[in-house]
């Protein structure tokens, strides 16, 4: 799945389904007219909601940013935990702490630490899936998240309901957190902005 953008991009939409339309226009919803950066951005499916000139990005997938870039958005490759962010209005997680999990919470800290806001989105059932564990391997590696990021030992224990990944989100600090369809929406201040 994360060897071809257009797979990928096929690949989410039949899994979120309508989801992933209604988690992308809250985002632009939230953001209104400010300046998006996205981490793990992918093939910048988000860029297409906000506009290319208030979008930019980063993710490690080399063939994702080319992908990215050929339709015009700004995107780079680069590691979210040692690569620098631009400091900016809004900084956007979607569907990326399963993913790195346990370094959720570092994540979180330095994306409020350059940016005013920021907007986390995370599906309630990336793992939280009843199946039988050599069943829920296959599928991970073969539509799920196995990203060569992040060993599926560690992402298996993603498992949340939505009551409790929205209490898991507000221990990381965020401020605003509410159900939207099957997503969690976490919003947190920038450390440097608390006013906003």
């Amino acid at each position: 799945m994360y060897s071809s953008p257009v797979f990928y991009t096929l690949t989410l939409r039949v899994i979120h389904g309508k989801e992933l339309e209604r988690r992308y226009r809250e985002i632009k919803r939230i953001a209104g007219s400010r300046k998006v950066f996205e981490v793990g951005c992918g093939p910048a499916l988000l860029g297409r909601y906000v506009g290319k000139e208030r979008y930019s990005g980063m993710d490690l997938n080399e063939r994702f940013v080319r992908y990215a870039k050929k339709k015009g958005y700004d995107c780079t490759v680069g590691d979210i935990f040692k690569d620098d962010f631009p400091e900016g209005e809004v900084g956007v997680a979607v569907d990326v702490l399963h993913h790195i999990t346990p370094g959720e919470r570092e994540l979180i800290e330095r994306m409020r630490r350059n940016f005013q806001q920021v907007i986390v989105i995370e599906p309630v059932s990336a793992f939280n899936v009843d199946m039988p564990e050599f069943l829920r391997r296959f599928w991970d590696s073969a539509f799920g998240d196995a990203d060569g990021i992040n060993p599926f030992e560690k992402r298996k224990k993603w498992q949340f309901t939505e009551e409790e990944l929205m209490g898991h989100m507000k221990e990381l600090g965020a401020d605003r957190v509410y159900a939207r369809g099957k997503d969690v929406v976490a919003i947190f201040k920038g450390a440097r902005f608390p006013d906003i």
